[in-house]
């Protein structure tokens, strides 16, 4: 299924054939969280949480090389939605992190405005650097990172997040 299609990026569902790489893509961003992704552990990903949340982590696309070149979405069951998104090392700089959130933002909130009537588990949120996108107020999503990825926060910024020290969710 495609979720959207950029200026560069065709961001949609990933395939059982592009599993091994996208479980390289999440050892690379979860891998500080000290997580590790096998070939079929993305695999059940497939089979399971696009049809049973309707979301997730997408792949990103490059339009002219059809290259999977990044994972773009949301935490499958968080709400708000807590935002990630991780390019490959090689296409790091050129702007696709930026150009997918965009995008999925804006898949959030025609798709999943929802979350902001979900009742608050009482859950306090915290990060060494924690952003958050409002939408009429409330939270829609959220994203952490660490002070020193300030690419990322960049990313975050030009999309409309905005630092805090925590929320409840």
């Amino acid at each position: 299924m495609i979720i959207d299609e950029t200026k560069r990026l065709i961001i949609r569902e990933i395939e059982e054939k592009e599993a091994e790489e996208a479980s390289a893509l999440l050892d690379l961003f979860y891998g500080k969280e000290g997580k590790s992704f096998t070939k079929d552990m993305v695999s059940a990903y497939i089979k399971n949480a696009y049809g049973f949340y309707g979301y997730g982590y997408w792949g990103l696309f490059e339009k002219d090389t059809g290259e999977f070149i990044g994972i773009a979405g949301f935490r499958e069951g968080s709400c708000p939605l807590e935002a990630g998104y991780c390019i490959r090392e090689d296409r790091r700089g050129m702007g696709y992190a930026t150009e997918a959130l965009k995008s999925v933002m804006e898949f959030a909130e025609e798709d999943f405005l929802w979350v902001l009537e979900e009742e608050k588990q009482g859950i306090e949120v915290t990060a060494e650097v924690l952003m958050i996108y409002e939408k009429n107020g409330q939270v829609l999503a959220y994203a952490r990172t660490t002070k020193d990825n300030k690419a990322s926060v960049r990313v975050l910024q030009k999309n409309g997040f905005k630092e805090c020290k925590s929320f409840i969710k």
